[in-house]
C-alpha cells in the first residue's frame, strides 16, 4: 500500500473535524455572531466532511484486475454503490447523461460522474441501473501483489504479428496498439479471454481495459464493459 497520500488526506478531515467542532462551540458561547445562514452552511459543510471521512476509511484498497476496486465493480447495481458511496448530491458528482446506443446504456440514459477519493476522482458510469466503467488514478487501490498506479510493467519479449513488426504483450494486454490510427501510449486488452482482440470497430460493444503509463510506470486505468468510440 502506498504510504502518504492516506495520512495526508486523514489529517486533513480530522483538521476539518476540529474547525467544526470549534465553530460550533463558539456559536453556542455567543463568541461570534453567527447568522442562521452561516450556521447552516457549516452544518452543511461539516457533515459533508463527516461523509468523507466514513466513507475514506472504510473504502478497502483492494484493486481486483480487472473488474473491481473497493467496493466497486463492473456490472454492480447502481444502488449497491451508492448506498456505499453516495448519491448525486451526497458523494457522487454528475458530469453528464446521454441517451447512448441501446446495446450499452438498455433503456435508461447513461450517467458518468465520479467520486473524491483519497486525493483524486474515481470515474463512474452507469449503464442504466449497472456499472459499466470504471477510471481511475489513484496509487489507494492494489492487487494482493501490490500492482497498481505507480507500478512497473516489464516490456518483455518482442512478438512479431502479420500486423506488427514488434508487439509486446503482458497479462493479455497489447503494448501502443493502433487506435485511431495512431499508437494509444497506453496496454490495451480487448474481451475477456487469454489474449486482447483486435484495437477495431468490429470490436466495439465488448469489454475494453486501458491501462495508462509513462516511462513505463502505471499512470492510471480506465475499464469499460461495453466500449465504443
Amino acid at each position: 500500500m502506498p504510504t502518504g497520500r492516506r495520512p495526508k488526506l486523514q489529517a486533513k478531515l480530522a483538521a476539518a473535524r476540529d474547525l467544526c467542532q470549534a465553530f460550533a462551540t463558539m456559536a453556542t458561547r455567543r463568541h461570534w455572531r453567527f447568522s442562521l445562514i452561516a450556521i447552516a452552511a457549516l452544518s452543511l459543510s461539516c457533515a459533508s466532511s463527516a461523509a468523507l471521512a466514513a466513507r475514506t476509511t472504510t473504502d478497502p484498497p483492494r484493486l481486483v484486475p480487472w473488474s473491481k476496486i473497493g467496493d466497486i465493480g463492473l456490472g454492480m447495481l447502481k444502488s449497491r454503490v451508492q448506498y456505499e458511496y453516495g448519491s448525486e448530491g451526497d458523494g457522487f458528482h454528475v458530469l453528464q447523461r446521454y441517451p447512448g446506443a441501446p446495446a450499452v446504456c438498455g433503456k435508461a440514459a447513461c450517467e458518468q460522474g465520479f467520486y473524491l477519493l483519497h486525493g483524486s476522482r474515481v470515474i463512474v458510469t452507469f449503464y442504466g441501473n449497472r456499472v459499466g466503467e470504471i477510471g481511475f488514478s489513484t496509487p489507494y487501490y492494489r492487487t494482493s501483489s501490490g500492482f497498481g498506479v505507480g507500478s512497473v510493467i516489464p516490456l518483455g519479449s518482442c512478438h512479431k504479428t502479420t500486423a506488427n513488426a514488434c508487439e509486446y504483450r503482458w497479462k493479455g494486454f497489447v503494448l501502443n496498439p493502433t487506435y485511431h490510427d495512431s499508437p494509444c501510449n497506453c496496454w490495451i486488452k480487448v474481451g475477456l479471454g487469454p489474449k486482447s482482440l483486435g484495437t477495431t470497430g468490429p470490436n466495439f460493444l465488448k469489454p475494453w481495459f486501458f491501462i495508462y503509463t509513462s516511462h513505463g510506470r502505471v499512470t492510471g486505468f480506465y475499464w469499460a464493459l461495453r466500449f465504443t468510440d
